[in-house]
């Protein structure tokens, strides 16, 4: 049985969607391969401080707003 997809960042998510950018794009942005931007959304590796304030820098965002808990995210829709 395939596992259920779980949005663990709906902040960068919403984001991302809004400004257009899919998985090939971030991966230009951050500098890193499209598998390890994958493990990443997927919550199965980390990603860097500097990742961090990059996305925050381009979506314009806090820490919060993007990697905030999905609860959290969830009362400000």
């Amino acid at each position: 049985m395939a596992k259920a997809l779980v949005n663990i960042y709906p902040g960068l998510r919403a984001s991302m969607s809004y400004n257009g950018d899919d998985t090939e794009t971030l991966s230009k942005v951050l500098n890193i391969s499209g598998d390890t931007t994958r493990r990443r959304l997927r919550g199965e590796r980390e990603f860097s401080v500097g990742e961090i304030l990059i996305l925050t820098n381009r979506y314009g965002k806090t820490f919060e707003e993007l990697f905030g808990r999905q609860e959290e995210q969830a009362g400000r829709i």
